[in-house]
């Protein structure tokens, strides 16, 4: 009898891991055929020529995508067959709306609406007259302040250069902050320009600028305290997460992507601090909400 059992036993192990395999192998095969989908995409507000990013799948057959007001664009990037780069073009309706993908059978429509942005610049933390040394920072305050994409000022020689949005010191919907370049700056009084992906452009207040004397202010100057320098081991960022950080030694939570050693802890605690990320590619997806384990 007992030889029974375990021939039994043996036998309703193989068929569990035969339907295992099944299960798996039939998984792997409707994740193969998805189809066509709009998973979602970003930004999910936008003006003319913004860089967007569509995730989706079976997009590597795409030939079209719509925007809302009837607006298609031919122009795009297929990055896979998951993922798509575009600029949003111009026309799109005002009240915003759906995003359709099409390939040359079917088509497929985002669950989320787009809606369309209007930057307006409100005012500076600077006032007309204001000395401005190369390194000082400068706010901007407005709304939808995010499709700012530059900065123009006078390099040394008095001709323009741009500050690329990638450069300011900070860029949100409501406030900007950028620094004005510490040597190649022109010395004089005169007026700055910001300016929209969409083309619009708002003057600055006539500042007084001069190059710094040295090498900038103390405030300013980048002191690193900690490196992801294995962002795969450490645990790489990546959109809609939430990210946790612990000090070295402490196992009470395995959620964590990073542990500090102690004295950069208490730095962590105790001091203001930023973070610098680097994007994958153009990608500037950012996390919602970082924290540290107390």
């Amino acid at each position: 009898m007992k030889h029974i059992i375990n021939y039994l036993s043996a036998l309703i192990a193989v068929v569990l891991i035969g339907s295992v395999f099944t299960a798996c192998a039939d998984d792997d095969a409707q994740s193969a055929n998805v189809g066509l989908g709009i998973k979602t995409f970003f930004p999910t507000k936008v003006v003319t020529n913004q860089p967007m990013t569509i995730n989706g799948s079976g997009f590597d057959a795409v030939t079209e995508i719509e925007f809302p007001g009837g607006v298609k664009a031919t122009g795009f990037e297929l990055v896979g067959n998951d993922m798509i780069r575009v600029n949003a073009p111009a026309g799109i309706a005002s009240e915003g709306g759906n995003i359709i993908v099409r390939t040359a059978s079917e088509q497929a429509e985002s669950r989320i609406a787009l809606t369309i942005g209007n930057t307006n610049v409100t005012g500076f933390d600077k006032q007309p007259g204001d000395e401005i040394t190369g390194g000082d920072q400068i706010t901007v305050y407005g709304s939808d302040l995010e499709f700012v994409n530059s900065i123009e000022l006078l390099d040394a020689e008095g001709n323009p250069q741009l500050i690329d949005h990638k450069d300011f010191y900070r860029k949100g919907t409501n406030n900007l902050i950028f620094r004005v370049p510490t040597k190649n700056i022109f010395e004089g009084t005169w007026v700055g320009t910001v300016h929209t992906y969409d083309g619009k452009s708002f003057s600055m207040p006539e500042l007084a600028y001069k190059p710094a004397a040295d090498d900038g202010h103390w405030e300013t100057v980048k002191n690193v305290i900690w490196t992801n320098s294995d962002p795969d081991g450490n645990g790489a960022i990546s959109w809609n997460g939430t990210y946790r950080f612990t000090y070295e030694g402490n196992d009470g939570n395995n959620e964590c992507i990073a542990t500090f050693p102690a004295e950069i802890w208490e730095k962590l605690k105790s001091e203001k601090f930023y973070l610098r990320y680097k994007p994958a590619g153009d990608s500037y997806q950012v996390p919602m909400r970082m924290e540290h384990s107390a």
